[in-house]
């Protein structure tokens, strides 16, 4: 297991040279009132993920200054080892200053971007904590003999003065991060024909959801490449592609190849570039069957000289002969008719287990992943084989043939146990089982239901299907 986890730590080196593509240099001095910290972390975002760019200790005059160069322009956060204390933005003025206290009193020097940042996130925090005391208020004496219309007016205007707060700013500085962050979360703007009422008419919902998904990034300024690096990029993006679309390889393909499409018609390279090399990142090498689904409808639909110029040749033919690999092995797929011996030499063909499901599990005998849950599976075997039907068809893999004799010795399985190894396995069925413990699970024809390197999956799936 450990291999596979530095397979995907190297994959994601490599698709992801660097996380931060922008070059920019920043000189800013942090005063912050109020906390006794002597050392504060900057960080910043790029797409999912969320660093420490630099380590600042507290000068003699209280201060703390970041310089650091190639930083990408976006949200940046000072945090000390227990929280995140404020937001500010890495945007076009490269030296200025930022003095703060905890209750958002503030004062910024050489830098209107992050001056009006402060005035928006000032006047939200203002309303946001008068409205959860406002509400907790009237919550606690709704049943009591109290007027409350006095306050409730109050909040009202308030409220009003706020939004049009909002609507100033927006329109007064339609180019600024903050204003391109809000714009960029609002959806599509729903077509009267498709309510029902106030309510989205059930009839229409298949093509009201193929409108939301193809018109969902309408208000996304793919131009703008600070939008990746703040929180609301990704969120986004993780919407878009695992609940808004059908969560099938070829749909999360398609649906990936339009967002690219997309994304390059409007200048938004980076943004491609990044959710392409972020999907293939996760999916790729990953053995669970809903990995490899994605892996291969990503490669077939999006992966292309065309689609993706910044995945060299090589590593496309790379990325086009891994998915062929995996694609006889996906769910629906007939699996390989397997013939091992056992121990004494008996001969077992799979395809003489006649059962509604048949458990593939590859393992080794001094493998020891292979034994973490093991006790859970036998006593799911015991309890469970007959009443859903099921056999485990098991291939000791280990190279070492007294360890797999002391194994069998001290620890008999009740199912099916044979022994074989990785080499041999790829000579005769084109199997790559590069790691320990490997399970696939069938019907009864011997088509693949579902493949995972965890027991509790064969498990599980096997129960949700006789729940049906």
């Amino acid at each position: 297991m450990n291999k596979r986890l530095n397979i995907i730590l190297l994959l994601i080196l490599f698709l992801f040279p660097s996380f931060i593509f922008a070059q920019n240099k920043y000189n800013i001095t942090f005063k912050i009132h109020g906390i006794e910290d002597s050392v504060v972390y900057i960080k910043t975002i790029y797409g999912n993920n969320q660093f420490i760019i630099d380590t600042l200790k507290k000068e003699k005059d209280g201060t703390f200054v970041l310089k650091k160069d190639n930083i990408h322009q976006g949200m940046g956060f000072v945090a000390n080892k227990d929280y995140e204390m404020f937001a500010f933005l890495f945007d076009k003025s490269p030296t200025f200053s930022v003095e703060i206290d905890l209750l958002w009193n503030y004062q910024i020097k050489g830098c209107k971007d992050n001056d009006l940042y402060f005035e928006f996130q000032r006047a939200n925090t203002l309303f946001r904590n008068n409205e959860k005391d406002v509400k907790n208020y009237i919550k606690r004496n709704r049943d009591k003999n109290i007027n409350l219309d006095s306050i409730e007016i109050a909040y009202n205007k308030e409220r009003r003065g706020f939004i049009q707060f909002q609507e100033e700013f927006y329109k007064n500085y339609p180019s600024h991060l903050m204003t391109k962050m809000v714009k960029a979360l609002e959806d599509p703007k729903i077509p009267q024909h498709f309510f029902k009422g106030r309510e989205i008419d059930t009839s229409k919902t298949a093509e009201f959801v193929y409108f939301f998904r193809t018109n969902y990034w309408n208000n996304f300024d793919f131009a703008d490449n600070r939008l990746i690096a703040t929180p609301y990029f990704f969120s986004k993006l993780k919407t878009y592609i695992n609940e808004l679309t059908v969560q099938q390889g070829d749909s999360i393909g398609q649906s990936l190849k339009e967002f690219v499409d997309l994304a390059l018609k409007y200048n938004g390279k980076e943004y491609a570039q990044y959710a392409v090399n972020y999907f293939l990142t996760i999916n790729r090498k990953s053995p669970f069957a809903y990995n490899e689904e994605r892996f291969v409808g990503i490669v077939d639909r999006v992966v292309s000289s065309e689609t993706t110029p910044w995945i060299s040749p090589s590593e496309i033919e790379k990325l086009q002969i891994e998915a062929n690999e995996i694609r006889p092995l996906l769910p629906g797929k007939q699996f390989v008719n397997l013939s091992e011996k056992d121990l004494l030499g008996n001969t077992y063909n799979l395809y003489d287990v006649k059962k509604k499901y048949t458990i593939v599990y590859f393992w080794s005998a001094g493998c020891k992943s292979c034994k973490e849950n093991l006790e859970a599976f036998e006593k799911f075997y015991s309890e469970y084989k007959d009443k859903y039907d099921f056999e485990v068809y098991s291939i000791d893999l280990d190279y070492n043939l007294e360890e797999s004799l002391a194994f069998s010795k001290n620890h008999p399985f009740k199912w099916i146990v044979l022994k074989s190894d990785p080499d041999i396995i790829k000579q005769k069925y084109n199997l790559d089982i590069d790691m320990t413990p490997d399970l696939y699970l069938l019907d009864s024809e011997k088509r693949i239901i579902n493949h995972a390197p965890v027991y509790s999956q064969m498990e599980q799936t096997i129960k949700s299907i006789e729940k049906k």
